[in-house]
């Protein structure tokens, strides 16, 4: 079931992704359209910034997701387990007390915010803008502690994960270079 979980909230992240990059491609191409023909939208830079904010906070709870973010996996997989499992978990509440800090504050910051509004377009308020910020947060906590137990497994059995999907990608070529060596035989 927490699989199942894990699953559909990260293809809601990475659905979320793919329509902000779709909408930062679709302002930028318009933008530069318009400004080319002369008639520059006003609202350009705020809704583009706005955009690639959103998409750079969604992208990195995506990855924290997959775990691809930056680590030293090599370096824990290389200690004693006993060890490697202790600092795999400190390093794991330390990020998710960090993330409860920026979501914290984050949140604080949407009280202050929702008095002000973007200067070309005045019904939307920086608390729109802003609430990126605890939302990602609370959802980057989700997401350590959903990969936790994997995470726990992998120092427990001394997996480096980039190594190990290396390897996996690796016999996966060979499969597929087998299979094609097969047809053409």
């Amino acid at each position: 079931m927490i699989a199942l979980f894990e699953r559909v909230l990260l293809r809601c992240i990475e659905a979320i992704c793919l329509f902000l990059l779709l909408a930062l491609t679709a302002s930028v191409v318009y933008s530069t359209t318009m400004r080319y023909l002369g008639a520059s939208p006003s609202w350009y830079d705020e809704i583009a910034s706005m955009l690639l904010a959103w998409l750079t906070y969604f992208g990195a709870t995506y990855a924290l997701f997959l775990r691809q973010h930056m680590g030293f996996g090599g370096l824990v997989a290389a200690l004693p387990r006993p060890l490697a499992v202790a600092l795999t978990l400190f390093s794991e509440c330390l990020v998710i007390a960090f993330f409860a800090i920026v979501a914290w504050y984050g949140y604080a910051v949407l009280a202050v915010a929702k008095w002000d509004s973007l200067l070309s377009i005045r019904w939307m308020t920086l608390d729109i803008m802003q609430s990126v910020v605890p939302i990602s947060a609370g959802l980057m906590i989700v997401g350590s502690l959903l990969t936790l137990p994997r995470t726990l497994r992998n120092a427990a059995l001394g997996i480096d994960q980039e190594h190990a999907e290396i390897e996996k990608a690796i016999a996966q070529a060979e499969r597929e270079n087998a299979s094609l060596t097969e047809r053409t035989t």
